[in-house]
């Protein structure tokens, strides 16, 4: 009886999918995020790191000032401690917690312009089926390196300008999940 009880929750709780970059460890909310995405949506954020953005979007109910698409809406000035500084031909390694995973899928690691949210160059990774079907691990999809291009220096040479974005968008479920990495490059 119990077992067939948990069952069902059990299986709703396979119905989206999660995932966050843990390593390096990516921007997180702060009073500059609540003051322009509302409290709401920051709650919603923080209530689940792993979740798509779709379902903190949601949640709001006030207008809010911030691109909940650009870095889950957290704010560089939450995260001034957390710069990392490189240069081309660095070597990041990333590692994606994977919680729950949906496929078909897609997704990329890229230098973005903070600015316009745009990318910077061409990826850095990308996968066109994401995730990945090996569960070992050695997986190449939640364990990998980027290597920092030449030729950012001025693009991304301040703080604040450009992070490396991870980008998952679950196709079937239409559900988009972020993680960004604060670089200066010198």
């Amino acid at each position: 009886m119990k077992a067939s009880i948990c069952l069902p929750f059990f299986a709703a709780s396979l119905v989206f999918g999660h995932a966050v970059v843990d390593d390096p460890a990516p921007r997180k909310t702060g009073s500059s995020q609540e003051a322009l995405c509302g409290s709401v949506l920051t709650k919603a954020f923080e209530s689940d790191i792993t979740g798509p953005i779709e379902n903190a979007v949601s949640k709001a109910v006030d207008p809010y000032s911030c691109n909940p698409y650009l870095c889950r809406g957290y704010q560089f000035e939450d995260n001034t401690d957390n710069v990392r500084s490189v240069q081309a031909g660095d070597v990041i390694h990333f590692h994606v917690d994977l919680v729950a995973g949906h496929r078909p899928g897609y997704a990329n690691t890229s230098i973005i312009d903070t600015a316009t949210n745009t990318v910077v160059g061409e990826p850095l990774r990308s996968w066109d089926e994401w995730p990945g079907q090996n569960t070992g691990s050695d997986r190449e999809d939640i364990n990998f390196n980027v290597t920092i291009p030449a030729g950012l220096e001025e693009t991304c040479g301040e703080a604040g300008k450009c992070v490396i974005q991870w980008y998952w968008y679950a196709t079937k479920n239409k559900q988009t999940y972020e993680s960004c990495l604060d670089i200066q490059v010198s």
